[in-house]
């Protein structure tokens, strides 16, 4: 009996296992019992010669502890070194024996030899991120040994690690060597856990549509023959001068829209999304003192034929019972057009306050505007008010819950996050059915990385609640955070198999290849899509994203200008310029980039794109300095509002070194790297600012830093940005190591 007393220690705890453990005790059980004896034996023989002590024995695998973080590195390091030579000299016929390491520093508590803690779980965790013949590190153990580091050693960025909240940073040592083989698996788990792209526009206008995290997402397009959708844009408030959307109005479009949602067979599709419908709907709202008239027109877009409307009148009091009436006979006529059996949708009960809903609808005007602490302050003065009304609004205590989340994205200061929760909390208990609660939820609890928590909510609902899409595309979302994609795939898969029309299933579906890096696979997904609704610019754009992955910037830069074609947009403009800037075909870049300009005059990102495309194409100096110095002015309104913004920020290195302020430059990118020093636009434009400063080898660093996260080589080769950088005899030399 072990009547040790408990102890706290900081330890270095490592975790080991057999590559292939199972599939060699099934190809023969006694040759593995003979190499599991041999593992044991050099894994003991290294653990004890640095002081080491092995806990326990699992099967194949070994749980070790150090005093030390050097002593563990030394012997992990030694183990693999002794293992490559037992298979140097083993006979070739036999199976290679090769082992995977974690290690993981931390204070623990001990009892006698058990230890305990999370840091064992990290350790643990750690261990299969690691690839054969490798070692992989936290942070912890790495800022303990770098200084007397030796081995190739590879950075691996943050890692979600299952059941552990906190996420942590991992790097990779291999005594053999980091190879191109080792890049390439890393740079597919980078993509498994974070689509990002070579330059800004990728990632956050093209990607936004695969994998921005928003809390209503449409019921968009069928991928069937006799697929039955509907764009509904939003209703106008004709009391306003220029009939502009206000709280009133957007409100009543969104009642409309979620009880059109219930609507067998018939999906929906909010205008300027992508998608151009063949039925739209059109409404407004006119309320005068008390009086209110809700009126709505379906239009069939061939020949722009009115097929249906109608007006309501009635007293604002009656806004619940006009929105249920004119949803009903929306639903009626719908029915009518596409032949479906009539079906009156559920009325969704928001609450029975008309005053609790007139500021719900406040404060989800303010919630929807750009993200700053003023709108979000705004919101929750509305939502505040709303709950003063009726204290059981689940939808008021949900809009508190999105609005504190948005200050805590902005500010990250905990406080707000837990206001967030506190919120959101309240919200799922009292309407523990509605996905749009659920969806706010889970979503908080992604935002912190805390993935065991979003899956409890989404998985605590029964079958037919779960595969609703939204859900599903959250669900499957979680699960590739946490690299368990098989179970990502069961469940998109389920939803198809029950939903074979409905377009969102295959869309999730393309998302898991593009992750996996099964490019060809995820273009296959979305041409079935474009086979059947050729005018579907969402799946354009992800095609043209498909292919830029690929590093066939040509076919991308094809895809982009047919999205455009279908709906212009500026991020539409914006992708097809910079595929062409790419491809140097500088001309067709500037068209894209005016052309983005013309819809959104202020974007800083667009400015800058086109100064680039001035400067290289050798214009007049003041010309392009205009351009930069319009942009860096935008730019400067956005960090106003939001400090943390990477893109402004971005935008303002590259900017101010091309006018002339190089220590301004300088400051932002500090700046920059203080928010998320591992984001692909911070490590370019770090980059962009070392060639600048003809800091050559630096550059190549931040380059490989790039490839590791999966950025196509081909992007390298072809960016007119790098072309000082790629004259340069290390460059060279640099591109001809990689390769080998």
């Amino acid at each position: 009996m072990n009547d040790a007393a408990l102890q706290q220690k900081k330890l270095t705890l490592m975790f080991t296992d057999i590559v292939g453990y199972s599939r060699l005790m099934g190809r023969d059980q006694a040759q593995t019992i003979a190499m599991l004896e041999d593992y044991r034996r050099i894994l003991v023989e290294q653990i004890d010669k640095h002081q080491g002590t092995v806990i326990e024995f699992i099967g194949d695998a070994v749980f070790a502890r150090f005093d030390s973080a050097q002593s563990a590195v030394d012997a992990a390091i030694g183990i693999q070194k002794e293992l490559f030579t037992f298979n140097h000299f083993r006979d070739k016929s036999l199976p290679r024996l090769q082992t995977r390491i974690g290690l993981h520093s931390g204070e623990v508590m001990t009892k006698g030899d058990a230890v305990f803690g999370d840091d064992v779980n990290i350790a643990a965790r750690l261990e299969p991120i690691a690839v054969a013949d490798g070692i992989c590190i936290s942070n912890a153990v790495y800022d303990e040994i770098q200084e007397n580091l030796k081995e190739p050693l590879l950075k691996l960025g943050v890692q979600p690690l299952k059941n552990i909240e906190t996420r942590i940073k991992a790097y990779l040592i291999r005594p053999l060597g980091i190879t191109f083989k080792t890049r390439l698996h890393y740079a597919n788990r980078k993509l498994n856990q974070k689509l990002g792209a070579y330059r800004y526009p990728i990632a956050a206008a093209v990607l936004l549509v695969i994998i921005s995290l928003i809390y209503w997402v449409p019921r968009w397009l069928v991928p069937g023959y006799d697929a039955n959708y509907v764009e509904i844009a939003d209703f106008k408030n004709l009391m306003n001068a220029e009939g502009e959307v206000d709280y009133l109005s957007a409100g009543i479009t969104e009642a409309v829209r979620s009880q059109l949602a219930d609507v067998r067979d018939v999906y929906l599709v909010k205008t300027g999304e992508g998608i151009l419908a063949p039925i739209m709907l059109e409404g407004s709202v006119q309320k005068v003192g008390d009086n209110l008239r809700i009126a709505y027109q379906l239009i069939r877009r061939k020949g722009n034929v009115q097929i249906a409307g109608g007006k309501l009148d009635g007293v604002y009091e009656d806004i619940f019972i006009l929105q249920d009436r004119v949803t009903a006979e929306i639903a009626k006529y719908l029915a009518e057009e596409f032949g479906l059996p009539n079906f009156r949708p559920a009325k969704i009960d928001l609450t029975s306050d008309v005053l609790a809903y007139d500021y719900y609808m406040r404060g989800m005007r303010w919630l929807t505007m750009p993200s700053a602490q003023e709108a979000m302050d705004e919101a929750i003065k509305f939502f505040t008010t709303a709950l003063v009304h009726d204290r059981s609004f689940p939808f008021a205590f949900m809009g508190l819950c999105r609005a504190y989340r948005t200050k805590y994205y902005l500010s990250q200061e905990i406080n707000y996050f837990e206001q967030a929760e506190k919120n959101c909390s309240k919200a799922v208990a009292l309407n523990g059915e509605s996905t749009q609660i659920l969806t706010a939820a889970s979503a908080l609890y992604i935002e912190k990385g805390d993935y065991n928590n979003a899956l409890k909510i989404l998985l605590s609902l029964n079958k037919d609640q779960y595969l609703d899409v939204e859900i599903v595309r959250l669900i499957s979302r979680v699960y590739g955070l946490i690299g368990e994609y098989e179970k990502a795939e069961e469940i998109v898969q389920e939803l198809i198999a029950q939903q074979p029309k409905n377009w969102h299933g295959y869309q999730i579906l393309g998302l898991l290849y593009l992750r996996s890096k099964k490019y060809d696979s995820a273009i296959e997904q979305y041409k079935n899509v474009i086979d059947i609704t050729p005018d579907n610019s969402v799946a354009l754009s992800n095609i043209g994203s498909s292919y830029y992955f690929k590093g066939d910037i040509k076919k991308a830069a094809n895809f982009f200008e047919k999205a455009v074609e279908v709906m212009p947009t500026s991020w539409g403009y914006l992708n097809s310029g910079v595929m062409f800037y790419y491809l140097s075909e500088f001309d067709k870049a500037e068209i894209n980039f005016r052309r983005g300009l013309e819809i959104s005059p202020g974007d800083f990102l667009i400015y800058l794109n086109l100064a680039e495309v001035q400067r290289l194409k050798q214009k007049n100096k003041d010309l392009y300095l205009e351009t930069y110095s319009k942009s860096i002015d935008l730019a400067e309104e956005k960090i106003n509002i939001n400090k943390k913004d990477i893109v402004a920020h971005y935008v303002l290195v590259i900017s101010s070194l091309y006018v002339g302020n190089v220590e301004a430059s300088r400051q932002y990118l500090e700046d920059l790297e203080g928010i998320d020093s591992d984001d692909t636009d911070v490590l370019y434009a770090k980059l962009r600012f070392l060639i600048f400063e003809a800091s050559y080898k630096n550059a190549l660093g931040v380059i490989r830093q790039l490839l590791d996260q999966g950025h196509p080589l081909e992007l390298i080769r072809i960016d007119p940005d790098l072309e000082e950088l790629r004259k340069q005899e290390v460059y060279k030399r640099f591109i001809f190591n990689y390769e080998k």
